[in-house]
C-alpha cells in the first residue's frame, strides 16, 4: 500500500473519530423516557437539544423539565432550544422563560438555542426582527451565565432562513451557529459563509428519523 494511500486512511479515520454525534428532540415527542435515551445513548448518541418551547407558542413545553431529566441520566450533554413567539415581547417572555428553566434545574451549564426560521412567525421587517432577537439574548444574558462562554445564547438557522427574516445582518455572528443543511452528512464540508459566520458550530445534518421509540433530528460537532 502507498504512502498516499495511507495517510488518506488514516485522515479519514482520524476525521471520523472527532465527529460527535446528537440529536435535537422537539416539544411534539412528548415525556421522552429514560430508556429511550438509554437507547439513544447505545445508538452512539453524545448530546442532545431538547424544544424548551411549545413549538411557536408562549408557553414552555410542558415535559421539558421531565425530558431533561431523562436525558441527563444517559447522555451528559444537553441543551434547550427555544421556538420564538415574536407577537409577543421578547424581554417578558425570555424574563418569564428563563426564570422557569432555571427553578425547574433544566439550566445548569448548558446553552440555550434560538430557532429562527419560519418567515410567517417572523413581521415582514428585518429591522424589527433584528431588535426583537437583540431584546431577547439581551435578557437571557442578564439571566443566565451559567455554561462557559461569554454567551449562553447560540443561533440555529440556514442560509435560507437567515437571509429573508434577519436581512442578512452579521450583528449576531458572536454567537455559536448551529445551522441546518440536510445533506445527510456529519460534516462541515457543505457550509458557506453568511449572516457573519464564517465557521459553524453544529450541524443538523438530516431531519425526522425514527429511532428508539422516538423521532429526532441527527446533528453534528
Amino acid at each position: 500500500m502507498n504512502i498516499a494511500l495511507i495517510l488518506v486512511i488514516v485522515l479519514s479515520f482520524s476525521s471520523a473519530s472527532f465527529a460527535t454525534k446528537g440529536f435535537d428532540l422537539s416539544y411534539y415527542q412528548g415525556d421522552v423516557s429514560s430508556s429511550d435515551f438509554s437507547c439513544l445513548k447505545s445508538n452512539g448518541y453524545d448530546f442532545g437539544i431538547i424544544e424548551a418551547t411549545k413549538g411557536s407558542q408562549a408557553t414552555l413545553n410542558p415535559y421539558i423539565s421531565s425530558v431533561v431529566s431523562n436525558a441527563r441520566k444517559h447522555i451528559k450533554n444537553i441543551d434547550v432550544y427555544i421556538f420564538p413567539d415574536t407577537s409577543h415581547s421578547a424581554s417578558s417572555l425570555m424574563n418569564s422563560f428563563i426564570k422557569d428553566l432555571k427553578k425547574d434545574g433544566v439550566l445548569t451549564n448548558n446553552m440555550i438555542w434560538m430557532d429562527i426560521e419560519g418567515t410567517q412567525y417572523w413581521s415582514g421587517s428585518c429591522s424589527n426582527n433584528q431588535k426583537w432577537l437583540k431584546e431577547a439574548i439581551n435578557t437571557i444574558n442578564g439571566l443566565y451565565t451559567g455554561c462557559g462562554h461569554s454567551t449562553c445564547v447560540g443561533i440555529y438557522t440556514s442560509e435560507s432562513q437567515w437571509s429573508p427574516i434577519m436581512c442578512n445582518t452579521s450583528e449576531f455572528s458572536n454567537h455559536q451557529l448551529w445551522y441546518a443543511h440536510y445533506d445527510g452528512k456529519a460534516s462541515f464540508s457543505d457550509f458557506k459563509a453568511f449572516g457573519g459566520w464564517t465557521k459553524p458550530n453544529m450541524k443538523q445534518y438530516q431531519g425526522t428519523t425514527n429511532i428508539c421509540n422516538t423521532q429526532i433530528d441527527k446533528d453534528y460537532y
